[in-house]
């Protein structure tokens, strides 16, 4: 069935490495598999209309997170240096084919990511 293509993922670990995808090791929920918590990687089999957010909480320092769909940027999130927790938040539509693949990347210089961050998405509509 389409609509549970879905997926809900925890980072559970903190500062991930920067430049890469980042694996959320925790998955909450996984439907159909679409999100692979090795890689960092959604890949799309069923072609539609997706909803991606991620929510971040950040200790002590920036974040600099980007949202690719095959490699170009769809969505970037940037919080400046500050004492103690902060959170930052993003979310977007974007229409995917069979084999597109959508992830979260650290930039250099923004990586204050804790592990209570969290990455999902969602099937919306087929077209």
């Amino acid at each position: 069935m389409l609509n549970n293509v879905a997926f809900s993922v925890h980072l559970g670990q903190n500062f991930p490495k920067v430049g890469t995808p980042i694996p959320f090791l925790d998955v909450i929920y996984n439907g159909q598999n679409s999100y692979n918590p090795k890689t960092g990687f959604f890949t799309c089999e069923h072609p539609g209309v997706y909803e991606f957010q991620f929510h971040w909480t950040i200790y002590e320092s920036t974040a600099s997170v980007d949202l690719l769909h095959n490699g170009e940027l769809v969505l970037h999130s940037f919080t400046t240096r500050q004492s103690g927790y902060i959170t930052a938040s993003g979310s977007t539509f974007i229409k995917l084919g069979r084999g597109d693949r959508v992830w979260l990347v650290a930039n250099r210089g923004g990586n204050g990511l804790t592990r209570d961050s969290y990455f999902s998405g969602h099937l919306l509509f087929t077209e």
